[in-house]
C-alpha cells in the first residue's frame, strides 16, 4: 500500500475513533444530567433548621455539650429562626450558645456580645422589654469588667447599645420610645465623658462621634416637644445627672448640650490641622443650624458668617461659597443616613415658597394639579411643609430671603397602608 494510501487509512481511522469517543461522553453527559435530575425530582429539599440540628447533634456526639464549635451553630441557628419570626425557639437558640461561650471562655468573655445583642433583639419582638434591658446591661457590665469604666475601648460597646435604643424607639409608644431615649441620653453622657477625658481632638473617630451626640439632643428634644415628658425609672447606667425638668429647662439643657458636642466637632477639624476648610465650614454652618432651630437667631447669624468666611482660604471661594450656601437647605439632624431625594414624577407633589432670613418657609404654593387631594391631605402637606426648618440662602455670610422647591408624595396615590 502506498505511503498516501496508508496515510490516509490512518487519519480516516482515528477520526472515527475520535468521533465515537465523543458520541461515547455526550451520552454520558447527557444520562448523569438525567440522572441528577431525577433524583433531585425525587428528594425534596432539606430544611436549614433541621441541617443545623444535625449538626450541632453530630458536634455533641462526637466531642461534648459545651464544644466550641457549637456556640456558632447556635448562633446561626437563632438567627435563621428569628428571621422567620420564631422568636421564642430563637432565644432558647441564643442562651445557650452564650451559655458554651460561658463554659469555655469565661462568665465575662467579650465573646458573648453577639449573643446578648441577639437576645436582647428577640426579647423585643416578644415585647420583653425589661429583659431587653437586662440583656444590654449584662453586655456593658462584661466590657467593663474588661476594659475598666471610662476608657476609650468602652466607646464601640456604649455606641452598639445607644444605636440599639434608637433602632428600637419607632416599635415602642410615646411612653416607652421616651424611656429608651433617657437610657440613650445616659449612653451618650457617658461616652461625652469618655471623649473630653481621653480621646484627643484630632482623633480619626472624634469629628463622627460627637456629631452623633450632638444629633441625639436634638432627637430628644423633639420627642419632649412631640409628647411630652412622663416619668421613668429603672436607668442603672449611672452619670450623676438627671434628664427631668421643666419644659423649658429641659430644651434649653438639650441645646446646650448638643452645641457643646457641635463645637468639639469644629475643634477636632482644626486640631487636625489639614487643608480641611469645606469641613470646618460645614461644621460651623451645621453650629449655626443648631442655633437657629434653637432660636438662637443672632448667634446663628454669627456661625454662618464665620463659615463664610472660613472659604475664602479656599482655591475657589466663590464658586464653593454659591455650591454650599447658594440656596436654602433643609436642616436635619439625623439619627441615620439622609434619605435619596425624591425626583418630580406622577406620584409627587412640588410645593415652591420663600425660604424667609430665619429659615421659616413663608408663601406656600403648590404647584401640582388634579392632585386629587382632600382638603385635610392639602392641610397636612401644608403643615408639613411649614414646620421644617432650613438654612437660609447667605450672601456675602449674611442670611437673606430666597426662594425654593420641596417635592412630597401624593398622599391621594399612597397605598391605604402609607
Amino acid at each position: 500500500m502506498p505511503n498516501e494510501q496508508i496515510m490516509a487509512h490512518c487519519h480516516r481511522d482515528y477520526k472515527y475513533r475520535v468521533s465515537a469517543i465523543f458520541l461515547l461522553i455526550a451520552l454520558l453527559l447527557a444520562s448523569q444530567t438525567g440522572y441528577s435530575e431525577s433524583i433531585a425530582q425525587q428528594q425534596p429539599l432539606t430544611d436549614p433548621v433541621a441541617d443545623y440540628i444535625d449538626a450541632i447533634d453530630q458536634v455533641e456526639a462526637e466531642y461534648s455539650a459545651y464544644s466550641t464549635e457549637l456556640s456558632d451553630l447556635y448562633l446561626g441557628l437563632g438567627k435563621l429562626l428569628y428571621s422567620r419570626q420564631s422568636y421564642q425557639e430563637a432565644r432558647q437558640a441564643f442562651q445557650r450558645g452564650m451559655q458554651v461561650e460561658r463554659v469555655n471562655y469565661g462568665l465575662e468573655s467579650l465573646s458573648q456580645g453577639p449573643y446578648l445583642l441577639s437576645i436582647a433583639d428577640t426579647e423585643s419582638y416578644l415585647g420583653n422589654w425589661e429583659e431587653s434591658q437586662k440583656a444590654l446591661e449584662n453586655l456593658y457590665n462584661i466590657h467593663e469588667a474588661t476594659h475598666g469604666k471610662n476608657t476609650i475601648e468602652m466607646l464601640p460597646v456604649l455606641d452598639q447599645m445607644m444605636t440599639w435604643y434608637l433602632d428600637s424607639y419607632d416599635e415602642r409608644t410615646p411612653a416607652g420610645g421616651y424611656s429608651s431615649l433617657v437610657v440613650t441620653e445616659r449612653i451618650a453622657m457617658r461616652m461625652h465623658y469618655i471623649m473630653d477625658n481621653k480621646m484627643p481632638l484630632d482623633h480619626p473617630d472624634a469629628v463622627h462621634r460627637y456629631r452623633r451626640l450632638g444629633h441625639l439632643q436634638y432627637f430628644i428634644a423633639n420627642h419632649i416637644k412631640q409628647h411630652g415628658e412622663p416619668t421613668v425609672s429603672g436607668i442603672t447606667i449611672s452619670t450623676g445627672s438627671s434628664v427631668r425638668g421643666s419644659d423649658d429647662s429641659t430644651s434649653h439643657m438639650h441645646f446646650r448640650r448638643g452645641k457643646i458636642a457641635l463645637e468639639r466637632v469644629v475643634e477636632s477639624l482644626v486640631q487636625r490641622q489639614e487643608d480641611n476648610e469645606i469641613e470646618q465650614a460645614m461644621a460651623l454652618a451645621e453650629l449655626g443650624d443648631w442655633y437657629l432651630v434653637f432660636g438662637q437667631r443672632y448667634s446663628a447669624q454669627e456661625a454662618y458668617q464665620l463659615a463664610y468666611d472660613v472659604l475664602g482660604n479656599t482655591d475657589h471661594p466663590e464658586q464653593i461659597r454659591e455650591q454650599l450656601f447658594g440656596q436654602p437647605q433643609v436642616i436635619a439632624f439625623k439619627m441615620e443616613k439622609d434619605p435619596v431625594p425624591l425626583e418630580p414624577n406622577e406620584n409627587q407633589l412640588q410645593f415652591n415658597m420663600v425660604v424667609s432670613s430665619a429659615g421659616v418657609p413663608q408663601d406656600i404654593k403648590m404647584v401640582s394639579q388634579d392632585a386629587n387631594l382632600s382638603d385635610e391631605q392639602l392641610m397636612a402637606l401644608r403643615k408639613k411643609v411649614r414646620k421644617q426648618r432650613y438654612r437660609p440662602k447667605l450672601d456675602a455670610g449674611l442670611t437673606q430671603d430666597a426662594p425654593h422647591s420641596v417635592i412630597l408624595n401624593n398622599p391621594a396615590l399612597l397605598p391605604d397602608d402609607q
